[in-house]
């Protein structure tokens, strides 16, 4: 079984996830999305959240995988539930060709800059208002519960 790990990290949060499925699995690439990470097996697919769902680099980068387990992780700013995590986890699942097997996925907090803080509060200071609270706490995160948490959901995907 051989691994790719392809991820899109904006602040360094989803880098630190790859970076954690790195050290578990010994992946044999570990990058922006890229040709040699297709031909692994098992290919950890990375991403920031963005409009609910996954960013054009990584979507383009799904559409070309075929016969392949795909396990999705990644971050987002600005909610921190289940179905929150859910709901982008599903979209971003819709890019996904049905000739692959998504065997996991796993979502957690991920701090949000303060430019970005500052763009929402402007732009939409209702919503900032809304979510000020999850912002806050996203600051700490990802922590190392978030990474153990992330590695543990590897390695029950990779036993099934």
């Amino acid at each position: 079984m051989t691994y790719s790990i392809v991820y899109s990290s904006v602040t360094g949060n989803t880098e630190q996830l790859a970076q954690a499925i790195q050290q578990a699995v010994g992946a044999t690439y570990c990058g922006k999305p890229s040709d040699e990470a297709l031909a692994a097996d098992t290919i950890f697919i990375g991403f920031w959240s963005t409009r609910y769902s996954c960013g054009a680099n990584i979507q383009a980068f799904m559409k070309q995988l075929s016969g392949k387990k795909v396990f999705l992780f990644g971050t987002a700013g600005f909610g921190d539930t289940k179905e929150f995590y859910e709901k982008i986890l599903e979209s971003a699942q819709t890019h996904l060709p049905a000739s692959n097997e998504l065997i996991g996925s796993y979502m957690c907090l991920g701090k949000v800059t303060d430019k970005m803080q500052t763009h929402i509060k402007e732009g939409a200071p209702e919503l900032y208002a809304e979510i000020k609270e999850v912002l806050a706490e996203a600051a700490h995160h990802p922590n190392q519960a978030d990474l153990d948490e992330l590695v543990a959901s590897v390695k029950k995907a990779l036993t099934k």
